[in-house]
C-alpha cells in the first residue's frame, strides 16, 4: 500500500462503459486508520465509557468514478464553448508542446475552482444528466473572464459531473486493493515513470497519459498538474465517529489542491501539494501548474 499506511478497502474496479470520458468505477470503503494519523486531523478523543462495541473515527466513501486523465484543453474548449462569457482557451501552455506531443492533449491549466465547477455542470448538461451544482451570481475577472466569485451549493444525491472530493482523491490516488507496494507515489516508488515533476518536465505541462497510470489505470495522479478539490481546507475538529461522503466544511475560501505539478518536486499521494495558506489554494486565483479531473457517482 502507499506509504506503509493505505488499506484503502476498495473492493473492486471497471470500466464505466456508459461514459466517453474515460472514467474509471471504485468501489467505495474506507481510509485506514494509518493514513488517518498522516492527515494530522483534528479529532475529539473517544468517549471514556467506550468499549470494543463502540463506534471509532473513520472516513468512508461510497461508490464512485473518476477519470483516468486531467481535463484537457481539447474537452475544455469543446465544453466552454458553449458558455456565454466563459473563456474556452485559459491555459498559460497553449503553445509548444514537447516534441511529439499533442498540444490539445495538454491538461487544461490556469482556470479557478469556479471555471472547473462550471464545467462539470456544462458537461452534464450536455450528456443529459442532472448538474451537481447550483450556480449565481457569478463574477468575473474583465481580463481574461476566469469566475472570480460565486456562490456555489452542491446536492451529491444528482448524476451529473463534479469535482472529486478530497476523500475520494486519496483513495483513488493511492491504489486500492490492487496496491502491490509501500509506494511513495500513486504507483511506485520510481518518481521519473509515473509522474511529470520538477526533474523531467522542462518547465511545462505534458500531454496527458505518457507517464505509466496507478493500480487502478488513473494517470498523471503525481504530477503534470496539481489538481482542485472539492473541499474546502479540512481544519474543522471531527467527532469520535464515521464519516461517509464527508466533503470538507461548509465555509471556506481555501480549497484542497492535490497530486504535485510539473514545477514543485511530486510529493506523492499524501503530501500531494496540499495548499493550505490564503493564497495557493483560493478559489477565485488561478494557476497555471494547476487543473483537473472529473468524477460522478456511481449508478
Amino acid at each position: 500500500m502507499l506509504l506503509g499506511a493505505v488499506s484503502i478497502m476498495v473492493l473492486s474496479l471497471t470500466s464505466c462503459k456508459k461514459d466517453k470520458y474515460g472514467m474509471v468505477k471504485i468501489k467505495g470503503g474506507e481510509l485506514s486508520q494509518p493514513l488517518i494519523e498522516l492527515l494530522a486531523l483534528k479529532i475529539d478523543n473517544p468517549r471514556e465509557d467506550a468499549t470494543e462495541e463502540s463506534p471509532v473515527f473513520s472516513l468512508e466513501v461510497s461508490d464512485f468514478y473518476i477519470s483516468k486523465y486531467e481535463v484537457t484543453q481539447e474537452l475544455y474548449q469543446k465544453v466552454m464553448s458553449g458558455i456565454p462569457d466563459a473563456n474556452p482557451t485559459p491555459s498559460y501552455f497553449n503553445d509548444s508542446p514537447a516534441e511529439g506531443e499533442q498540444q490539445l492533449k495538454r491538461p487544461v491549466e490556469r482556470i479557478t475552482w469556479y471555471d472547473a465547477i462550471s464545467f462539470c455542470n456544462k458537461l452534464s448538461e450536455l450528456e443529459g444528466l442532472t448538474p451537481v451544482y447550483k450556480i449565481s451570481d457569478v463574477l468575473r475577472y474583465s481580463k481574461d473572464n476566469a469566475i472570480k466569485h460565486a456562490t456555489v451549493t452542491a446536492d451529491y444525491s444528482r448524476n451529473g459531473y463534479r469535482l472529486p472530493t478530497h476523500a475520494e482523491w486519496l483513495y483513488a490516488a493511492n491504489g486500492g486493493e490492487k496496491s502491490k507496494a509501500e509506494y511513495k507515489y500513486s504507483g511506485s516508488n520510481e518518481l521519473a515513470d509515473y509522474a511529470w515533476a520538477d526533474d523531467n518536465a522542462e518547465d511545462m505541462t505534458h500531454q496527458v497519459g505518457l507517464k505509466k497510470p496507478n493500480e487502478l489505470g488513473l494517470y498523471d495522479m503525481t504530477g503534470n498538474v496539481a489538481e482542485w478539490c472539492y473541499d474546502n481546507i479540512w481544519n474543522e475538529k471531527f467527532e469520535y465517529r464515521p464519516y461517509v461522503d464527508y466533503q470538507g466544511p461548509k465555509d471556506g475560501v481555501v480549497k484542497i489542491i492535490k497530486g504535485g505539478s510539473f514545477v514543485y518536486l511530486a510529493a506523492g499521494t499524501f503530501f500531494a501539494y496540499e495548499n493550505s495558506n490564503q493564497v495557493n489554494g483560493r478559489q477565485s486565483l488561478r494557476y497555471y501548474n494547476v487543473g483537473f479531473r472529473i468524477a460522478r457517482n456511481a449508478e
